[in-house]
């Protein structure tokens, strides 16, 4: 039985992986380096320590972790303060979740920092009974720790959790936890690597209680 809702925020919830990709696009350009489809398919969807290894290791950059995780959330946070919006359908949806018996949760792997600015920026913090950063585990997406301590700090078994994600990290991590999976395509994603879902949807409005019913809530 279905007991807890967990969303993943970037692309889930607010439309920023194009953000990212911009952020990163940025970040590269100062650096002399080129952004491409292929690392960007490895980037999404991980955790921001996993993101700026694999930055480093990729182009063999002199600069720590710390200062490469620095450099992106500055970047990142004045081009969302400017351009952020949200996913349509997403109100609707946490109206109709927060007035059911379901336990709702934000598990991101964005750094603290960013998810508080998001939450504050939209009026958000009343709908989630606990928020999870990815700096609150060691190891980020597709690691299923995140999920693994999100179901834990609820109360819960992972089998009684549904998550709701974007990217192919996301869904392994969530699987790999155990967990009910929905996921909602980043559409710059081979879509081959998504099956591992439950359910896949075409975008968040069509998330609604009456399919979340269906899974025994």
């Amino acid at each position: 039985m279905i007991k807890a809702v967990i969303f993943d925020m970037d692309g889930v919830m607010i439309d920023s992986e194009p953000l990212w990709e911009k952020t990163e696009k940025i970040m590269m350009a100062r650096k002399g380096l080129a952004y491409n489809p292929v690392y960007r398919e490895k980037i999404v969807g991980l955790g921001q320590k996993e993101s700026a290894v694999l930055l480093k290791e990729t182009f063999s950059l002199n600069e720590n972790i710390e200062d490469i995780i620095d450099q992106r959330i500055s970047v990142l946070l004045d081009i969302y303060d400017r351009e952020l919006s949200l996913v349509r359908g997403l109100t609707e949806l946490l109206d109709s979740v927060s007035k059911s018996t379901l336990k709702v949760a934000l598990a991101s792997s964005s750094p603290l920092k960013v998810i508080e600015f998001v939450l504050s920026k939209f009026d958000l913090n009343k709908y989630f009974d606990l928020v999870v950063s990815g700096d609150m585990v060691e190891h980020g997406k597709p690691s299923p720790d995140i999920y693994n301590y999100t179901a834990e700090s609820l109360g819960l078994e992972c089998d009684e959790c549904v998550v709701i994600e974007d990217s192919i990290n996301g869904v392994i991590s969530a699987k790999s936890a155990g967990m009910y999976c929905i996921a909602i395509p980043d559409k710059r994603l081979n879509p081959d690597g998504f099956k591992k879902a439950d359910i896949i949807m075409s975008n968040l409005k069509c998330v609604d209680m009456q399919l979340l019913t269906k899974l025994g809530v």
